[in-house]
């Protein structure tokens, strides 16, 4: 008995009249909306759905799971216009495949690619639409080891055609309306019909949103070459380690984003690894270590040592603090509950991952064969004075610990990798990524509103930049850049700061002419960021130094013109989409704000922008961080 799934406007129906008129097998149908399940459909050897599997019964689950997968594109572009010619027929086509790409809030059986991740995971076979199409029967003889077939009537085998303009057992809807559905059930069931059916707006977009799991899946942005995944079954494990101590802080910065969106991606690639998280001493496993931001009692203990942390910096002087730092750091606290751990760990790690070497005390002790660690940049000695000395202290010491145990290096950047050559070290070059499901222009109106409401942003359009306020991020060249822009133009384009104080910024003062222009936000929740991104005109990130520059990333997936400084990392990620300054002078970072302000008039929405993010991805850097560490 199998469940035969697919996401809608994929070939279930053809491929459920092949089985029928060559094999004589029957199939039901289930489905909860609409007309519901088919009576019986619980003794039938072939039960059709699209539901995600966690809203079927047990009783489909416990069934081999065939999937039917198709190129994303035509199975939307065919959604759209089922929609509009069988459910909705006054619906307009271009609204509908709207709707079907972003596939808000889960509607739409989740969206193509969530649909197809899901079932991926449980599938036993998977079959293309464009070989059963192509060649049904070959394509049905896929179920025979798992489910007696009869001998093929190949002379009974339907052609599209005799479906579209007949009476097929499934697909004319004889069972639920006196109409004969079936002309408009089979469409085209052609290949690649979305060429000739989205908008370069929508097929952006598509990609945007989709175009991660269709290349896993072997489509490409073309439309040709399709390269065939098989389902494999890998035996042995391997057993990797990831020091995720980030996770716990109650802030997000850039490390922290990279460690959470590392391990989303390393979840969906566990079938030939176990990974566990290491947070704060404790050995947990991956799926413990993401819901990490719901368990309120380990982030309140991690606040704990912040809070004493900031405390005994403000009530001791300079001298006395950064000695009491030097003798009990956090890191060796940590790593004292790491020893109890490693005690209870069932098996030697076959790699061990840093996410950031000042974390090195963590993971001493611990035995692998292999340990790596991610380097994200060297500042603590090319800007010293951009950093608290105890941190700067921690890199050396985490830099100087990795170097004694041979520890091999991941540069998260060319820039970085560079860096870390002048000082001796080798690396192996793997970018970050950025989540294209979460940052894509957002054209829900209400939730702009939202957004906009409740940051208390200007009515006005506006220049954003998301950063940690420090020196580093070089916020007050970019506050004076902007007050020497004209008059007018800061009335129509005002600057908004996003992010939560960092260390000196009581040192950075506001000119009085444009105290009204300039607004600050402070800390903004991840799931506002990419509203607040596709409001904006343009995005500033002049910073004197990046290891790599993730909120860049952010920007460009949502269709946002960037400014960004000609220094270190940042030309890596904009490549020729993004418009650089020198961040040490005040009049060119003026120049780029009004080149920025130019570019922004041109589109509201910079496809160009978009397609440069494609560029890096999570999912990528997890697959080439797993064939590095094992």
């Amino acid at each position: 008995m199998i469940t035969l799934v697919s996401y809608p406007r994929s070939g279930n129906t053809f491929l459920r009249n092949v089985l029928f008129q060559v094999y004589g097998i029957a199939s039901s149908t289930y489905l909860t909306d609409g007309h519901g399940p088919d009576e019986g459909w619980e003794d039938a050897s072939v039960v059709k759905t699209h539901h995600l599997p966690q809203d079927l019964p047990q009783n489909l689950l416990d069934r081999k799971v065939v999937l039917l997968v198709r190129d994303g594109r035509d199975s939307v572009v065919s959604f759209a216009h089922h929609r509009k010619d069988v459910i909705a027929h006054n619906s307009s086509f271009v609204q509908n495949l709207d709707e079907v790409i972003y596939a808000a809030e889960g509607s739409h059986f989740g969206g193509w690619s969530k649909h197809t991740e899901a079932w991926m995971q449980r599938a036993d076979v998977v079959i293309y639409f464009e070989d059963l199409i192509q060649n049904p029967i070959e394509a049905c003889e896929k179920l025979r080891s798992f489910m007696e077939l009869p001998e093929a009537k190949r002379d009974q085998l339907p052609t599209f055609s005799d479906l579209k303009f007949g009476e097929p057992e499934y697909g004319s809807g004889k069972y639920i309306d006196s109409q004969n559905l079936a002309p408009s059930w089979f469409r085209k069931g052609k290949v690649n019909a979305w060429k000739d059916e989205m908008s370069e707006t929508q097929q952006v977009l598509f990609w945007h949103l989709h175009g991660e799991m269709m290349e896993q899946m072997g489509y490409r942005l073309n439309g040709d070459n399709l390269k065939h995944i098989e389902k494999s079954i890998n035996t042995e494990k391997k057993l990797i380690l990831i020091e995720a101590s980030k996770l716990s802080e109650p802030f997000f910065d850039g490390i922290k984003r990279y460690v959470r969106e590392l391990l989303l991606a390393a979840k969906s690639f566990q079938s030939s690894v176990q990974i566990d998280g290491l947070i704060n001493g404790e050995i947990i496993s991956i799926e413990e270590a993401l819901a990490l931001e719901g368990q309120e009692q380990r982030i309140k203990q991690n606040q704990l040592f912040i809070l004493a942390k900031n405390v005994l910096k403000a009530i001791l002087p300079d001298t006395a603090y950064n000695s009491l730092a030097r003798t009990f750091p956090i890191q060796k606290l940590h790593s004292n509950r790491t020893r109890h751990s490693i005690e209870k760990a069932a098996a030697d790690y076959d790699a061990i991952l840093l996410t950031l070497p000042q974390h090195f005390e963590a993971v001493k002790g611990i035995t692998s064969s292999k340990k790596f660690a991610i380097i994200h940049d060297t500042t603590h000695l090319s800007h010293p004075d951009l950093h608290e000395e105890n941190n700067a202290r921690l890199a050396a010491e985490g830099m100087q610990w990795i170097r004694e145990n041979n520890v091999q290096c991941i540069a998260v950047s060319q820039s970085t990798a560079a860096d870390l050559s002048k000082q001796g070290f080798d690396s192996t070059l793997i970018y970050e990524g950025v989540n294209r499901k979460t940052f894509y222009p957002i054209n829900n109106q209400h939730l702009l509103q939202l957004v906009k409401e409740r940051y208390e942003l200007p009515n006005q359009k506006f220049l954003l930049s998301v950063s940690t306020l420090e020196p580093r991020k070089n916020i007050l060249r970019l506050i004076n850049a902007y007050s020497e822009l004209s008059e007018a133009l800061r009335n129509e384009y005002h600057l908004v700061l996003v992010g939560r104080k960092g260390w000196k910024w009581n040192s950075v003062k506001i000119p009085a002419h444009c105290k009204d222009q300039i607004h600050f936000t402070g800390f903004v929740r991840d799931e506002h960021l990419p509203a607040l991104y596709t409001s904006a005109s343009g995005f500033c990130y002049v910073s004197l130094y990046e290891g790599f520059g993730l909120p860049v990333l952010e920007a460009l997936a949502c269709g946002t013109p960037v400014l960004v400084s000609n220094t270190s990392s940042l030309p890596e990620l904009v490549g020729e989409v993004g418009i650089l300054c020198d961040p040490l002078n005040n009049e060119s970072i003026q120049r780029g704000l009004e080149s920025l302000i130019q570019k922004s008039k041109v589109t509201q929405i910079d496809h160009q922008c978009m397609r440069q993010s494609w560029n890096f991805s999570w999912q990528k850097t997890w697959k080439e961080t797993l064939n590095y560490l094992t």
